[in-house]
C-alpha cells in the first residue's frame, strides 16, 4: 500500500501583520494554507470558499486566551474539523500543528485517499477531528482527477503528428483517470 501525505502541499504561516481581532487574518491565512483546511486538506471551494471556512485556534482560546490573536496559533480550517476539534486540548501527545513536518509522521492517506493514522498520537488526531468522514476521501479523489486532467491537457498540447510514444503516455494517463473515476463512482455505490 502506498502512503501519501495528507496535505498536498505543506501550509506555512507568512503573515507578519498584527491585528487585534483574529478574524482580520482570514485573507492571509487562506493564502498561506492554499485555500485548504490545515487538518484534512479539503479545498474551501467545496464549502463555498473563504466564507464557509473557519479560523481555528490551534491552542484553544478557552485555554490560551493570550494566543487568541497570535497568527502562529491560527489554522485555516473546514467547519467539519474545526467543530470536531472545538476546545479539545492535550499538552502532551495531543494535536500537532499542521504546519509542522511532524504532522506527516502520524497521519497519511492510502492510495484510495482515505486518511489513516500510524501512531497513537495520529489516532488521537484522527478520532478527535473525525478524519474518517468519507467527504475527505471523496474531495481528495476529485482533486486528484483535476490534477490528472491538467497533466493530460498539457501532454496533449505537446503532441505532434509523429509522436506515438507521447501518444501512448497520454492514453495511459486517460486510463489512470478512468480508474480514478471508477474509484469515485464505487464510493457512492458502496455507501
Amino acid at each position: 500500500m502506498t502512503r501519501i501525505k495528507v496535505q498536498y502541499s505543506k501550509p506555512k504561516r507568512t503573515c507578519t501583520d498584527k491585528f487585534s481581532n483574529y478574524r482580520k487574518y482570514k485573507d492571509p491565512i487562506q493564502g498561506d494554507f492554499g485555500k485548504k483546511c490545515g487538518y484534512c486538506d479539503d479545498l474551501d471551494f467545496y464549502m463555498g470558499g473563504k466564507s464557509g471556512y473557519h479560523i481555528d485556534h490551534f491552542k484553544p482560546k478557552k485555554h490560551y486566551p493570550d494566543l487568541e490573536t497570535e497568527y502562529s496559533n491560527l489554522v485555516y480550517s473546514c467547519p467539519f474539523c474545526n467543530i470536531a476539534k472545538s476546545d479539545k486540548w492535550r499538552d502532551k501527545e495531543g494535536f500537532i500543528d499542521p504546519c509542522l513536518a511532524d504532522y506527516d509522521e502520524h497521519l497519511y492517506r492510502d492510495d484510495q485517499g482515505k486518511i489513516c493514522h500510524s501512531s497513537p498520537r495520529g489516532e488521537y488526531i484522527y478520532r478527535n477531528l473525525k478524519l474518517s468522514l468519507r467527504r475527505h476521501q471523496v474531495i481528495w479523489l476529485v482533486e486528484k482527477l483535476e490534477r490528472q486532467k491538467i497533466e493530460v491537457k498539457s501532454q496533449i498540447e505537446l503532441l505532434k503528428d509523429d509522436d506515438s510514444l507521447l501518444e501512448m503516455k497520454v492514453l495511459k494517463q486517460f486510463y489512470e483517470i478512468q480508474k480514478a473515476i471508477d474509484q469515485y463512482l464505487n464510493f457512492f455505490r458502496e455507501g
